[in-house]
Formats: C-alpha cells, sequence, structure tokens
C-alpha cells in the first residue's frame, strides 16, 4: 500500500486493509462449509480442551503460565520425509507410555518443569544447549525421536533473547494484555514481537497459547465477549479441511503432490493454508460455537479418527454424514516452525 501511490494516504484510510488474494489453485467450497457448520451446531460433544491431564501442568502450578508460552512454541514438525515425502509421524515412549506429536512434547516439556521448576522461564531458554534440548525430548529408549532438533533449539533461544530483550516475562505479557481494553489483541500484538510466535503471518501458535490461558480452569486470560480467538491452522486441520471438503484442490498438478504425499513449496504450502484458514473461520462463525469448542471436535476427530497413517474412521465420526469422504488428501508437507 505504501508504495502503491505517492505519499502516506493508503495507509491513513479508514478502510480496512485489503484481503491477501487466494491461489486460484484452491477455492473455498461455500456449500460444504455451510453443511459442515450445521451439523457441528447440532453436536453436544463439541466443547472445548480443558488443558489439563498427565501430560500438563497440574492446575495452579505456580509455573504454568511458563510453561505454556515455552512449549507451546515448540508444537511443530513432529513428522519425517524419506525419498522426499512423508515418512511417518512422531511416535515413542516416554514415562512408559506411547504418546505421538504434540502429545509426546507436552510430557516431555512437563517432565522437564518437575525436574527444574525454572526451566521454561526466559532466561533459561535464551541460553538453552543441544544437549540440555536432548535430554529434554529423550525418549524412554534413549533415542533422540524429534526430527528437527536443530529447529527446536533455535526458537527456544530467539523466544528466551527476545523475551529479555523486551524486558517482558508470561506474566508480564497476560498482565499488560488485560489492563488493555482488547486484552486478545493486544496479546497477540506483543508475541508479534517475540521469537517463536512472530514468525507466522496466520498467528498459529498465538492463537493456540491464548486458547489455553483462556481455557485452563485458571483462566489467565479471560477475553471480552465480542473477541474471537482466529483459527488454529496446523497440518491436523489442513488435513481435515482438505478430507471434508471444505476446500477444493482444482489444480491437478497440485492434488497430486497433496495425494502423494510430496514435500511441497512455501507457494503450493500456502495455497492450501490460506483458503483452509479462511474455510474454518466461516465454520466457526456459522456453527455459533467458540473457537475452541470447533478446534477441539476437529482437532481431536484428525488426530485420532482420520489420522496421517491408518484407514479414517468414518463410522466413528460425529461429521461423517456431511463429510465429502476425500481420504486420499494429505495435508501440504513442508518443515516449518509454524505448526
Amino acid at each position: 500500500e505504501m508504495i502503491g501511490q505517492v505519499g502516506p494516504a493508503a495507509l491513513l484510510s479508514a478502510d480496512p486493509p485489503p484481503e491477501a488474494s487466494l491461489d486460484p489453485r484452491v477455492q473455498i467450497n461455500e456449500a460444504q462449509v455451510r453443511q459442515v457448520a450445521r451439523i457441528v451446531s447440532t453436536l453436544p460433544a463439541a466443547s472445548p480442551y480443558p488443558w489439563v491431564g498427565p501430560t500438563l501442568p497440574p492446575v495452579g502450578h505456580p509455573k504454568a503460565l511458563d510453561y505454556l508460552f515455552a512449549a507451546t512454541l515448540q508444537q511443530f514438525s513432529f513428522w519425517t520425509v524419506r525419498d522426499n515425502r512423508y515418512q511417518q509421524p512422531l511416535i515413542a515412549p516416554i514415562d512408559g507410555v506411547e504418546r505421538k506429536g504434540s502429545d509426546y512434547l507436552w510430557a516431555a516439556m512437563t517432565r522437564r518443569l518437575e525436574e527444574d521448576a525454572e526451566f521454561c522461564s526466559p532466561e533459561r531458554q535464551a541460553e538453552l544447549s543441544r544437549e540440555e534440548l536432548l535430554a529434554v525430548f529423550r525418549a524412554d529408549n534413549g533415542e533422540d525421536p524429534m526430527p528437527a532438533l536443530d529447529l527446536h533449539l533455535e526458537e527456544a533461544r530467539r523466544y528466551g533473547r527476545d523475551m529479555l530483550a523486551l524486558q517482558l516475562t508470561p506474566q508480564a505479557v497476560v498482565d499488560r494484555a488485560l489492563a488493555s481494553t482488547e486484552p486478545l489483541q493486544t496479546f497477540l500484538v506483543i508475541l508479534d514481537q517475540v521469537g517463536g510466535y512472530k514468525e507466522d503471518p496466520l498467528r498459529k501458535k498465538s492463537s493456540l497459547v491464548a486458547m489455553g490461558l483462556h481455557d485452563r480452569p485458571e483462566r489467565f486470560l479471560p477475553l471480552r465477549d465480542d473477541e474471537v480467538i482466529a483459527p488454529i491452522m496446523d497440518y491436523h486441520i489442513m488435513r481435515s479441511c482438505l478430507r471434508m471438503g471444505l476446500i477444493d484442490v482444482v489444480d491437478g498438478e497440485l492434488r497430486t503432490r497433496l495425494t502423494d504425499r510430496q514435500v511441497v513449496s512455501p507457494a503450493e504450502e500456502w495455497a492450501v493454508r490460506y483458503p483452509a484458514y479462511l474455510a474454518y473461520e466461516e465454520l466457526v462463525t456459522l456453527c455459533g460455537r467458540s473457537p475452541s469448542a470447533v478446534n477441539g471436535l476437529i482437532f481431536e476427530n484428525a488426530r485420532r479418527r482420520c489420522p496421517e497413517m491408518t484407514e479414517p474412521e468414518c463410522g466413528a465420526c460425529a461429521l461423517d454424514p456431511v463429510c465429502a469422504h476425500r481420504k486420499g488428501f494429505f495435508q501440504p508437507v513442508l518443515r516449518t516452525t509454524f505448526y
């Protein structure tokens, strides 16, 4: 907008900023979005995830805030590649239980928090060593299951160093948000300056930590009634959007790359991710449920009944009556620190 005309008039306009353009290779299926929203609005099971359980700090833990900030930014890249194609998700034993992906990450970070209460502080994250992070993520069999350990180390350090440079703590971020007239927007704008969160234009991890702070029993981040957390667009949600038919891949070459689970380019990933984000946002609006409730339904359904490596259990899925059953689709395979 600044360079599109002489002077700053476009930036000073009262009109809303222009929408990012959609890639013509992928289109939103408006009719299908309405159908899925209709059934979601009737489901009693669509309730928010409580953010408590065996892999998370107990309610009232004095370092729960530090944990949620430091652990949520590590929620990415739980899968491996072979021959330029998706190979398998992270599944490994930790504390006697086989856990997958994000559940493994939560458990590993919680285990370390119990051993070292200050581990999740910005100061410790800023100076984290590779050896220390290896120990955090080590499985019961002694192996390191993290497919992109160095990215996790880089994100931790960038988070800690940015928080220190800004003279922030997780508690200070929450306090600033709650002192403003727009707690959610203020919270997200602050994290837009912090490593581990600021890289993603769709704010997946920022929205995820906001949801956790809001939905935990402590209610760290109460929001105004009119504040809505944006879609948390990770690869499970993208896979669901593709398989349910919320978005249509009209380009044959891209469709083949997705169904073959090939590594895609950043432009191809964005061609899928952005319309999926918009379709999911519309779904939440139309169904009348909270973003937390819809995320709880779609995310858990994608992981347990429509997963990466096994045949979908369509008969056990509440969305089966309106699903497009495009079971061959897979999420874009691209290594990011976003999800």
